[in-house]
């Protein structure tokens, strides 16, 4: 894979860092590789099942338990943001843009399989399963960045309404 561009990294940092809930967590994380993103087609969609991106961040007393490993509340913020932002990289007007950017959560499957220290350095891994214009599937591995070792692995379910036709105001009469 890629290295991301300091354009790629940039926009990154704005968007999770201006994502409202756990932005403050942004500066902790930084895109590892990112795939090319898909052409567009005549539509403006793409074409990204398979597309895949990977991040790195470090375990920081703020994400962490009284027993000094990574909160199962952290592992969930990692796997919605991350394939959020996975989204959000592939995105263009007519898919997975504005008004709903990167779509809502239907689903999000979680499996905390390893204690994650303190300190540790972590590689999350984030692939598209499967993306039509308004479903995505995403897998999401946080692990060791060095050891590999898998410490936890989720599935995010999301949807995208998007644009929004307007509504034309249209007054309903009852018939007598």
């Amino acid at each position: 894979m890629p290295k991301p561009t300091e354009e790629d990294q940039e926009f990154f940092q704005r968007i999770i860092g201006s994502a409202g809930y756990g932005n403050h967590l942004s500066k902790h994380f930084s895109i590892y590789e990112i795939d090319a993103v898909p052409k567009e087609d005549e539509r403006g969609w793409r074409k990204v099942e398979g597309f895949k991106m990977s991040f790195i961040g470090k375990v920081t007393e703020d994400m962490s338990n009284l027993s000094a490993n990574m909160h199962g509340a952290m592992y969930s913020w990692i796997v919605d943001t991350m394939t959020s932002a996975t989204i959000i990289a592939i995105h263009t007007p007519t898919f997975w843009g504005l008004p709903d950017f990167a779509g809502v959560t239907l689903t999000m499957e979680l499996q905390c399989l390893n204690a994650a220290p303190l300190n540790t350095e972590l590689l999350i891994e984030v692939e598209i399963i499967k993306c039509s214009v308004r479903l995505a599937n995403l897998r999401c591995d946080i692990k060791n960045l060095k050891s590999g070792k898998v410490y936890a692995t989720g599935t995010h379910l999301k949807m995208w309404k998007g644009p929004q036709p307007e509504k034309e105001n249209k007054s309903i009469q009852a018939k007598l």
